[in-house]
């Protein structure tokens, strides 16, 4: 090939890479979506996580709703109330007050506390292993154990132990619900991390079937029920329920439970003390105090006997001398 058509061949392709270069330049000014300074902002607070808590598919989506006013500000459970903080700056309002949960393993029925039905040797999946035969442990509600759950966690807050049982590690939880969504036994539940008590069983049982398939099942008894004054708890296709609105946080109902399917956070527990000094003896403490726990005459500074309180603070709402304080982390258990 000669000179000549060597240079040809070169315009021609320099000319094509022109009209092609142009043509992209129009169809990129064209179709180009204006930069929204709000949104950049926005999304430069959110953590990045992508996890989908937030009710969007992802951090971006989120950004854009939060930006177009089509969402609040405070719907990252990962970035908390400081991410929130940070976006209600961006947007110029206030954060709204966020509510720290994590995930809740609603069962105790590892190895040793569930029966096991037979030999499981397909692929090591909880989806999986519920197609076979409805897996292997007895309790049809049961953690099957075998690590769906820890391999979606995107924190690392999820284990499964030796029992095969699910772990989830409070601090690490971030309360995305990623874990909530993978289990196909529907035992994991997000619930608030401030909550006195939490129910550690699935099952939906009669007492007795529960008791062949695993030792550490909710009987469906109704203790639990009884043993609480605040109407807070009911029993629902043989398993408690706890109106949070309701609770106290006195902690009978995990106290008076007999397989431990009511688990009590010990940090949260409770009980009332009386300042005597400032005491009057009126006795409106007494008189809400449905546990016997508070002592005194008339006109007398009363005192709070400690072992038959239970932290449920009537006493302190009642008292109009503001002189009773609930104190934590002191009774003995």
């Amino acid at each position: 090939m000669d000179g000549g058509a060597i240079a040809i061949a070169a315009l021609v392709l320099g000319g094509l890479g022109l009209v092609f270069g142009g043509v992209l330049a129009l169809v990129s000014k064209a179709f180009s979506v204006p930069q929204d300074p709000l949104f950049d902002s926005v999304r430069e607070a959110l953590p990045g996580a992508n996890c989908g808590g937030c009710g969007f598919s992802g951090c971006d989506a989120y950004a854009r709703a939060v930006a177009e006013g089509k969402a609040g500000v405070s719907q990252c459970p990962v970035g908390g109330a400081e991410v929130a903080g940070r976006i209600a700056a961006v947007m110029g309002v206030d954060a709204e007050k966020m509510e720290r949960k994590a995930a809740v393993v609603m069962c105790r029925g590892g190895q040793e506390k569930c029966r096991i039905r037979f030999s499981y040797d397909g692929p090591r999946s909880c989806r999986s292993a519920a197609l076979a035969g409805d897996g292997d442990k007895a309790c049809r509600y049961s953690c099957l154990g075998w690590g769906d759950c820890e391999r979606a966690c995107p924190f690392g807050a999820i284990h499964v132990n030796e029992e095969r049982l699910a772990v989830v590690h409070e601090n690490a939880c971030r309360g995305c619900g990623v874990c909530v969504d993978v289990c196909p036994r529907g035992v994991l539940r997000l619930m608030p991390v401030e909550h006195a008590v939490h129910r550690m069983c699935s099952a939906m049982e009669r007492g007795k079937v529960v008791r062949e398939n695993c030792s550490a099942g909710c009987l469906g008894c109704g203790k639990c029920e009884r043993s609480c004054k605040f109407g807070a708890l009911k029993l629902v296709s043989q398993l408690p329920e706890i109106d949070l609105e309701k609770c106290v946080g006195c902690m009978c109902c995990a106290d008076n439970c007999p397989t431990g399917a009511l688990q009590a956070n010990e940090a949260l527990r409770r009980h009332a003390l009386i300042r005597y000094g400032d005491c009057t003896g009126c006795g409106a403490c007494a008189a809400a105090c449905q546990f016997g726990a508070i002592v005194g005459g008339a006109g007398q500074p009363h005192s709070v006997v400690e072992w038959n309180c239970v932290g449920c603070g009537a006493c302190a709402a009642a008292c109009p001398q503001d002189c009773v304080q609930m104190v934590y982390n002191t009774k003995s258990i």
